[in-house]
């Protein structure tokens, strides 16, 4: 974070024949350079600054602020690889059961016997469920993994493949 009161002393080093040094500290490294070079662009660039530090600094932790808070928000993270014996890999808690007359059993077994794909009506047919409820169980089973949307080759009808 930059301080206004360091800027306004660092302002002072143009006395000293260094002008833009506050500009550099504030962020603004090109204009910095071309005051430091032009004697604070000739002195006016100097003085017009006495007026512009505050607004220069607010701007340059702004920037910071938000490049912390970007940074915060996406942690670096470590996946974890978990080696599990044969017997941990089949156990009952590993694996989570469907209850066989639940719909999401119905698609996914009508999925699996038609391997080239099934459509919304037979999903509807298969389970006796509205359209709609039908196409946002397919679209949840899209997204947790378990089937693929692709295109029927002939007609163009959406179809869904077991993944």
């Amino acid at each position: 974070m930059r301080n206004t009161g360091l800027a306004y002393l660092l302002w002072c080093s143009w006395f000293l024949g260094l002008g833009g040094v506050h500009r550099i500290y504030s962020g603004n490294y090109f204009t910095g350079l071309v005051w430091l070079f032009t004697f604070g662009f000739f002195g006016v660039g100097q003085v017009v600054d006495l007026f512009l530090i505050p607004g220069m600094v607010e701007r340059k932790n702004l920037k910071y602020q938000l490049y912390q808070r970007e940074n915060s928000q996406n942690p670096i993270t470590h996946e974890v690889i978990v080696n599990l014996t044969e017997s941990q890999k089949y156990s009952q808690e590993a694996i989570p059961t469907v209850d066989k007359k639940s719909d999401i059993y119905t698609i996914l077994k009508l999925a699996k016997d038609n391997p080239q794909g099934i459509s919304v009506a037979d999903c509807v047919i298969a389970t006796d469920k509205p359209i709609p409820e039908i196409k946002q169980l397919l679209n949840d089973l899209y997204k947790e993994g378990l089937l693929h949307i692709d295109n029927h080759e002939e007609t163009g009808t959406i179809i869904y493949r077991i993944v």
